[in-house]
């Protein structure tokens, strides 16, 4: 478990390094404030669910697709407040969001692959 957050701590904070410097060399003007938001939002997203998926010693099929669900509503509210209250360079917001929304289903896709060879069932 230690293991996939470890992994995913990696890839959001690798992308938000790359993310920071294309942003200030490459794209200046489009950078905002709440940047680290978004990767931080994702790590505790994944935190929860890689928590969830290991709580039980076979997942269902049901509850895995609950825990997508929650992560597309959260989301779905996450990008709501921002575009409406915060408004700030809501365009890159929104890319920005949609580059780690992207790396986050890879990286759960594979987490999930790798559960599932270990625990030798299919979901």
């Amino acid at each position: 478990m230690n293991r996939f957050i470890g992994i995913l701590v990696a890839l959001m904070l690798a992308i938000w390094g790359v993310e920071e410097i294309v942003l200030q060399f490459f794209l200046k003007g489009h950078s905002f404030l709440l940047l680290p938001a978004i990767p931080l939002f994702f790590i505790l997203l994944g935190t929860a669910a890689i928590k969830f998926v290991y709580s039980k010693k076979e997942s269902s099929v049901a509850a895995l697709m609950g825990v997508k669900m929650v992560k597309i509503l959260l989301s779905l509210m996450f990008i709501l407040v921002y575009v409406f209250f915060i408004k700030e360079q809501a365009v890159s917001f929104l890319m920005s969001y949609l580059i780690y929304f992207m790396a986050f289903l890879v990286f759960e896709t594979w987490m999930l692959s790798a559960i599932n060879k270990k625990n030798k069932s299919t979901i």
